[in-house]
């Protein structure tokens, strides 16, 4: 079991995950820092005489799936882990990864990170709050999903697969940085693939996620180009990318209207302003069922301009006038001698 960790400026995180993965019995930890990390080795210098583990330092950030791509080329082992470096195992968490590796043949293992929610909700841990909840949602689904749900649905951060066809998947279709759903696009190939997914919880972590507002409008932002991408890499839409960058017939027409001004403009305004203004206000004063109607609002308005701002160069190319053609176009072969 090789366990690849990407890794972009938070180096501090790591050392006690090597320790842990190891502790666990895991037989090399590939370590990519995503882009320049000064000081690096003062960080992880309690590894670097140990040949258990590989320490990579990409010289531009590349995204977390070129990380994971980096980590892919440098493991050694048959079967590979992918984990964030915000994930924290459980134990027995090498254990199930092996065990179900040990039966199943061009399989997944999507294992169970659940948020590791603070003991006290601050007045701007809605993004946080929100991704809990929905994490959960996600969860009760692939308890009774089928494969094909959970590579379609696919959620990054504690995934294991063989390394032989991880690299199939990097021949049908190399990896490109996608700054959102990365995890999908990997899944889509899994499924072009033939290969076979399955959940369980006894291969369990601990996702320490954080994400105050700042974050989480450029992560919505985000959110948007990345359907773009998609879209453009596979010439279609995964339909529950839908609902990211559309609004929904049955959605509220009050809350829609705003999506669509905030949307419209490339940056800011008076309505992202007052909602911005609306979530700071009710996390104040503990208003956290207010709050987090704002933050829902907010991500589909941030995604479809995302989501416009990176389509807006492909709609005018395909609306542009094409020259005439001439329906008799002249013979401009030099002539016979």
């Amino acid at each position: 079991m090789s366990v690849v960790i990407p890794s972009y400026r938070r180096v501090d995180r790591v050392p006690p995950l090597v320790a842990e993965y190891l502790r666990q019995g895991a037989d090399q930890v590939v370590v990519v820092l995503d882009g320049p990390h000064p000081g690096w080795e003062h960080a992880l210098g309690d590894w670097l005489d140990d040949a258990r583990v590989t320490v990579s330092e990409l010289a531009v950030n590349g995204g977390l799936a070129l990380a994971r791509i980096e980590g892919l080329a440098n493991a050694r082992c048959d079967v590979v882990i992918c984990a964030d470096d915000d994930v924290e195992p459980h134990e027995g968490y090498i254990d199930a990864h092996r065990a179900f590796h040990a039966t199943h043949r061009d399989s997944v293992l999507l294992g169970y990170m659940p948020v590791a929610l603070p003991p006290k909700r601050g007045s701007d841990d809605a993004p946080t709050y929100l991704y809990a909840r929905e994490y959960e949602m996600q969860a009760q689904v692939w308890r009774r999903a089928e494969s094909a749900t959970i590579l379609q649905s696919l959620w990054g951060g504690t995934i294991s697969l063989p390394r032989a066809l991880y690299e199939r998947a990097e021949e049908l279709k190399p990896s490109v940085r996608l700054d959102y759903n990365e995890d999908l696009d990997l899944g889509l190939r899994l499924i072009e693939l033939g290969a076979r997914a399955s959940f369980d919880e006894r291969a369990a972590a601990s996702h320490h996620h954080v994400r105050h507002l700042a974050g989480y409008i450029k992560e919505c932002t985000d959110r948007g180009t990345a359907v773009a991408a998609i879209e453009s890499r596979w010439n279609s839409r995964p339909a529950q990318l839908t609902p990211v960058v559309e609004i929904p017939p049955e959605y509220s027409r009050a809350l829609g209207r705003m999506q669509r001004l905030i949307a419209g403009r490339d940056d800011g305004g008076a309505v992202q302003w007052a909602a911005v203004a609306a979530y700071r206000a009710a996390g104040a004063v503990r208003l956290f069922a207010l709050q987090d109607r704002v933050a829902r609002m907010l991500r589909r308005a941030l995604a479809m301009r995302g989501y416009r701002l990176a389509t807006a160069p492909r709609d005018a190319a395909a609306s542009a006038p094409r020259a005439p053609q001439d329906p008799h176009p002249q013979d401009t072969r030099p002539a016979r001698a």
